[in-house]
């Protein structure tokens, strides 16, 4: 009776442990959401949501001052209430999206419905690319200068304050 006692003690006690150690460190990323600010962008290829045989790969060489990517999935709330936000800056700055972890049909109905402000879009079915990114979840946005580096990060839904800074660093 004593050993189903201790062996019972022993798992809650790891349970436990395991718990404070998984929400200390969910704690410090979300204290650090710019651990790749002022990095190049990591090599990316993605596949296109639309047509699978196009590809593009990210960072991109362009003429273009600045390029905008955007992490978003059509289940995602916030990303429903940015996307008037990305609509706004669609003519403003090129914007890459990167689906996460979506179905396709639900990602075009999604651009049916709200519209299209993406220059491309690219698949993240696992959720790899994100996590290469830095990313924390859905939404996340990029401001990537014409060299790679990523020069403004910003996790969570845009909003019209997030706009406006935007709005500045593309200038």
């Amino acid at each position: 009776m004593k050993n189903k006692f201790k062996i019972s003690l022993l798992f809650f006690i790891t349970v436990i442990f395991f718990i404070i150690f998984y929400y200390s460190l969910k704690a410090n990323n979300k204290n650090n959401p710019n651990t790749m600010l002022n990095k190049k962008l990591p090599p990316i290829e993605l596949t296109s949501l639309i047509n699978t045989n196009l590809k593009q790969t990210l960072p991109i060489i362009s003429e273009d001052k600045f390029y905008l990517i955007n992490i978003w999935s059509s289940w995602c709330v916030p990303c429903r209430d940015e996307h008037q936000i990305l609509m706004l800056l669609k003519d403003k700055i090129k914007i890459y999206g990167i689906n996460y972890k979506d179905q396709k049909s639900n990602a075009v109905s999604f651009l049916n419905e709200l519209g299209n402000p993406f220059y491309f879009i690219g698949t993240d079915k696992d959720g790899s690319t994100a996590i290469e990114m830095g990313a924390y979840g859905v939404p996340e946005t990029y401001i990537v200068n014409s060299e790679g580096l990523i020069v403004f990060k910003h996790v969570g839904p845009l909003n019209k304050k997030i706009y406006l800074k935007i709005s500045e660093i593309i200038k």
